[in-house]
């Protein structure tokens, strides 16, 4: 059971040893440090279906009838940063090669080190910054490629001069700039980022839009407070720096103006929202957060807007991830609006609404359960007409496709009692926010029920 591996790294240190090994490359002892990267690689590249010593028909044959001649030259292509501890190194291919080596070398010095060891129908690498082979910002590191054939044991050329980067601090992404309660003050926070060990602060206004800088802060620090910001409108960017090699980031160049509090959790809830499961399946979202009903829609931009904000209620026992029939518990999930209805006229929405009639009932019997159906017997369930928090309400698509019997049936979005805010189950609005809510619905619109905020990104 353990031979495939054995042999995989056998291999593996075969060509890494038979690999003649010139004064401008690093010596065998130097490049020991980077056999478990090279290994890591190598083992990679196995589940491609060519081992490094390439023994497939395409192995065969690049080296058939060329058992002298050597693998065609590794002609680098590009080279790329997209970290500051990444560098992404490609290359054309070369005929004849079951493999290459990658190699790199601090700029100035002699010998190349080797980085790791790919299958030839690879054409690019990217190198991870680690402690056997670094990567230190702001310094510049030439890259090149060494094309191998495993079957001949040949080597090709390479570029001697390769392709030459230096990485820089990420690029900051910031928070948000925040007035305080008598806006003598803006606190301006963002997040760290990679590669940077000081953070340069910015601020322009609409009539001097040259950026100004007010300050340069150590890496720790992902907060500054303008204690003498301006009397118009402002704007405020960070950009990232390393003060050992003087090398600087990127910035948001439109920067953020400040906001107050209120604004500033709003703008985090549509981002949160916004990069849900949900948001990719309509654009618009009803969201409940234990007691906060909130109504979101996607503009043409792409951003979500939050359009309405009220006070709801829901099962008296709370919510619950697993409710069963009885429990009172409202479940807790996404789930589509299936349509609108009421004991009411339609109030002027666009999303399918059903008008309650003296026959309709949301049925509890087995062979219908969870579904709305017109009968003029009596039937298991909840007769419609009885209840008036069902002036106007939504249905909820909990415990569908498939359905469980005794999982739960009757789930709306409802009026509320005149007395109380609980329910069996259901969420529960003011009468007037109900009518709303309908009148700003389409065919297509989501529901999200949690407890907490943290746990919108679940859905």
């Amino acid at each position: 059971m353990y031979w495939k591996p054995l042999t995989m790294i056998l291999t593996t240190l075969l060509l890494i040893t038979s690999l003649p090994v010139p004064g401008r490359f690093a010596s065998a002892a130097e490049t020991t440090a980077t056999t478990t990267a090279m290994t890591a690689t190598a083992t990679e590249t196995t589940t491609t279906g060519t081992k490094p010593a390439d023994t497939t028909a395409s192995g065969k044959a690049a080296a058939s009838g060329a058992a002298d001649q050597a693998p065609a030259k590794a002609e680098l292509a590009t080279i790329g940063s997209p970290a500051y501890n990444k560098v992404t190194l490609s290359w054309k291919k070369a005929a004849g090669a079951t493999h290459y080596f990658v190699y790199y070398k601090e700029e100035g010095a002699e010998r190349w080190k080797q980085v790791a060891v790919v299958s030839g129908t690879k054409l690019n690498y990217t190198h991870t910054a680690s402690k056997n082979i670094p990567i230190t910002v702001g310094k510049k590191y030439a890259y090149t490629v060494l094309s191998y054939n495993g079957l001949t044991k040949k080597r090709g050329d390479f570029d001697k001069k390769g392709l030459t980067i230096s990485t820089r601090p990420d690029k900051v992404t910031l928070g948000h700039a925040v007035w305080n309660e008598d806006q003598s003050a803006v606190t301006l926070s963002w997040e760290k980022a990679g590669g940077a060990t000081a953070y340069l602060i910015y601020r322009k206004t609409d009539s001097s839009p040259k950026w100004t800088r007010l300050a340069a802060l150590k890496a720790g620090a992902l907060k500054y407070v303008d204690k003498s910001p301006t009397g118009e409108k402002s704007y405020y960017t960070v950009l990232s720096y390393n003060l050992e090699t003087k090398a600087a980031g990127t910035c948001d160049k439109n920067g953020v103006t400040p906001v107050t509090e209120e604004e500033a959790r709003t703008s985090d809830l549509a981002k949160i929202v916004g990069s849900t499961k949900t948001a990719s399946k309509t654009g618009q979202i009803i969201l409940v957060v234990d007691h906060n009903l909130s109504f979101w829609e996607k503009s043409s931009d792409g951003n979500w807007n939050r359009k309405l904000s009220v006070y709801c209620g829901y099962g008296s026992n709370g919510m619950s991830e697993d409710r069963t029939e009885g429990d009172r518990t409202t479940p807790i999930g996404s789930f589509p609006i299936l349509h609108g209805f009421g004991i009411a006229d339609n109030p002027g929405t666009t999303l399918q609404y059903k008008k309650v009639t003296s026959n309709s009932y949301w049925s509890g019997e087995k062979s219908t359960y969870n579904t709305w159906v017109e009968s003029a017997r009596r039937i298991g369930g909840e007769h419609l007409i009885d209840y008036y928090q069902y002036k106007y309400a939504m249905a909820i698509g909990f415990n569908r496709n498939p359905t469980v019997y005794k999982k739960g049936a009757a789930i709306f979005l409802h009026c509320k009692s005149y007395t109380h805010w609980s329910t069996a189950g259901c969420v529960s609005v003011e009468e007037k926010v109900m009518k709303q809510l309908l009148q700003m619905s389409r065919n297509g619109v989501y529901i999200i029920i949690v407890k907490d905020q943290a746990d919108i990104a679940n859905y």
